[in-house]
């Protein structure tokens, strides 16, 4: 009876949408597009230090802005990353989905917020749980090696979350905005609401957001047990213009996840128990002195200085009857500090960005509060107390050798020093009979490395430009890779390695563009070779121990277009293409997502309704490794329609949608799992209200 009430809910819902859709779409017939006149050639900043038009920046560049995440109100941000090509979700949760770019994720993507870098473990990946979608005003993704500005880590490609701020305006004014979003599945609501203050040389802004949902269900009403999430988040900030020449910049934000369920399997952790984030929490603040002389060749210098901490406590418990432990609740404490001097200079037909920048992270407080089925607890720590420091030199050039033509040209150096203290198998053992012994010793490692590339932008004819790029980049080992220590049972170990090679990555793209005022086409192929991969080594039938054995290629393609073929009406079309091939086992790579799209229609009219319909697809993906799981092709029907309105001073946005229309189940090839194949969300009824004034 509860199914078939809920299937008759659902029903008219669908309905009642669709009437709203065909309302939408003839209720003005000789309305203007307010696209019209929209730019579909986006700037962006994260790529070179300033800004650029995607057509004129080599190599692969997405970018989101706040009104798509508005309308299609995301649960993580990689629901709205992953449309645009070539970046996929990797799911271990609903709430903290990890990113994959390429082929390349985790520990190979560089993660930013506001600029400022996010390192924290990768497994049970938490990273982009952190940020409130609402609270963005665009994110910047690069695709590989292709920029100087960021260092270990970026071989995979960068992405910035630019959260929203206020501004200097000509006369004092108060902004707010305020959200209220409901979701059916999964079931609950989200708030946020954020007010400012603008004016000539000050501006103070301030945000928060609550959000509550329950476990989601898969397609057919399939529980997804253990999905659900609690998170809130505040964050204040102001900037103060001192003169015409500087400006400084403060910001302070907390955001913290509670009750976080983790259906999916964390890389390192055994199958079978429940895993819940009890809480994960980020803490940032962040300073930024910008310097802008009126003349001369200099024409900006910014300094930037952060603090973060970020907080992981994991709650592992209902073991399997063949397991000890009653309950494991591993945590850690990940602080970090940064520092960076960024430039610009103009000389003649040359754009420098230069500077050099800092950070240190340490992992401290990384107990395991263990309790045993015989009653019994102890304490011990996969990792100890462990710090890693990285400082690094860049610089960018930016060289027009003619109206038509233009040459980038990059390179950073980087030292790199981490070291760990004495690692214990026990801190507190769970019986004094049980003797401490030491697994570890305290070691450091030192290194030295660096990154380049190289890039063309070619305007042949009027619309039209071409880009290439090649570029070496690197990522050094990490605070894992080198000291962790992990029991696996059965009286076997796996080790660290501190004396592991960065990895190392040979990159090549090129891209062609089209861009008029109606239609923006891209598309790109590109190879990434990949060598000193780091994966775990058996040394004995005891010990195992993280080594650089492997080498890889992935190779792709992409395309994206988008068609303002009425003035009313407009289509846009992604394709997506990666293969990955480990050339020292001949085995097909892991996480090489299957080719995968996006198709869409949209209406937009100057009374302020607006609608669309969306099919995202994926292929089956039978590429795997021996001991890989298969994946079976999918698509999926996704509704929206909005309505836009003033009332008296303040501006309404009502939008309803309907996510994964006809309910199927599904699986995406890239979502980990944990005995049980994790499925995606089913039909969706959501809804939201946003008042901005």
């Amino acid at each position: 009876m509860k199914i078939y009430s809920k299937l008759c809910i659902k029903s008219c819902l669908i309905t009642l949408f669709v009437f709203l859709i065909a309302t939408i779409c003839f209720s003005e017939e000789n309305c203007i597009n307010i696209h019209e006149s929209m730019t579909l050639d986006p700037m962006v900043v994260t790529a070179r230090g300033t800004g650029s038009r995607i057509s004129q920046t080599p190599g692969g560049v997405g970018i989101v802005r706040a009104k798509e995440v508005a309308e299609q109100q995301p649960t993580s941000l990689t629901d709205v990353t992953r449309r645009i090509p070539g970046v996929d979700k990797s799911s271990d949760s609903a709430w903290g989905s990890a990113i994959n770019i390429r082929g390349l994720g985790r520990n190979s993507v560089v993660f930013l917020i506001d600029g400022c870098r996010v390192n924290t473990a990768t497994d049970i990946n938490a990273q982009f749980g952190l940020v409130n979608p609402c609270d963005i005003e665009r994110i910047e993704i690069l695709k590989g090696p292709v920029s100087a500005l960021y260092g270990s880590g970026s071989m995979g490609g960068v992405v910035n979350v630019i959260t929203q701020k206020g501004h200097f305006t000509k006369t004092p004014q108060w902004h707010g905005e305020t959200t209220l979003a409901y979701t059916d599945n999964a079931q609950g609501v989200d708030t946020y609401g954020n007010v400012s203050f603008n004016s000539p040389d000050r501006w103070m802004f301030a945000s928060a957001s609550y959000r509550d949902h329950d476990s989601y269900e898969a397609g057919g009403g399939e529980a997804i047990a253990n999905s659900q999430f609690r998170d809130n988040h505040q964050k204040a900030a102001m900037g103060m213009k001192w003169n015409d020449l500087n400006v400084t910049e403060f910001s302070g934000q907390y955001n913290e996840g509670q009750n976080v369920g983790i259906p999916g399997k964390g890389l390192s952790l055994p199958s079978g128990p429940d895993v819940t984030y009890s809480k994960a929490a980020l803490s940032l603040l962040n300073i930024t002195h910008t310097y802008t002389p009126e003349q001369g060749c200099f024409k900006e210098s910014k300094a930037s200085l952060f603090y973060q901490k970020i907080e992981r406590k994991v709650v592992i418990d209902n073991f399997p009857a063949t397991y000890a432990l009653t309950e494991n609740r591993p945590g850690a404490d990940h602080s970090i500090w940064g520092l960076k001097w960024q430039n610009r200079m103009e000389l003649g037909d040359h754009t420098l960005v230069g500077g050099t920048d800092m950070w240190n992270w340490e992992i401290d407080d990384s107990q395991r509060y263990k309790t045993l089925k015989n009653g019994l607890t102890g304490v011990d720590s996969s990792l100890g107390n462990l710090e890693q420091f990285s400082g690094g030199v860049f610089a960018e050039d930016d060289w027009q050798l003619n109206a038509c033509c233009a040459l980038n040209l990059g390179g950073r150096l980087d030292y790199i020093r981490a070291e760990s203290n004495d690692l214990y198998n026990w801190i507190d053992p769970p019986s004094p009979t049980i003797p401490i012994a030491l697994v570890r010793q305290g070691d450091h490692y030192d290194n030295v490395s660096w990154n380049a590339h190289a890039g063309m932008t070619w305007n042949f004819v009027p619309g039209w430009s071409m880009t290439f790029i090649t570029a070496s980049s690197y990522r050094a080992p990490d605070l894992m890779d080198r000291f962790k220590y992990i029991n696996l049972g059965g009286g076997v170990s796996l080790f660290g390695n501190p004396d592991l090679d960065p990895e190392r990555s040979l990159f090549f793209e090129y891209g062609l563009h089209y861009t008029t005022q109606k239609l923006r086409f891209t598309a790109s192929t590109y190879a990434n070779y990949l060598s000193d991969l780091i994966t775990e080594s058996v040394l004995s039938d005891t010990v195992r121990c993280m080594e650089n054995v492997d080498n890889a290629e992935i190779y792709g393609v992409e395309g994206e277009v988008q068609w303002q073929f009425l003035p009313s009406w407009s289509s846009y079309a992604t394709v997506a293409f990666t293969h990955g091939k480990d050339t020292t086992t001949h085995e097909d790579l892991a996480f090489i997502p299957p080719v995968n799209g996006l198709l869409g229609v949209r209406y937009d009219v100057t009374n302020g309704f607006w609608g669309s319909l969306e099919m995202e697809w994926a292929a089956c993906q039978h590429e795997v490794p021996s001991d890989g799981m298969e994946s079976g092709s999918w698509e999926t029907m996704n509704l929206r329609a909005g309505y836009g309105f003033l009332m008296g001073k303040f501006h309404h946005d009502i939008m309803l949608g309907l996510d994964n229309l006809f309910d199927r189940s599904y699986r995406n090839y890239l979502s980990t799992s944990r005995d049980m194949e994790l499925k995606e969300a089913g039909i969706s009824f959501l809804a939201s209200w946003r008042m901005v004034f």
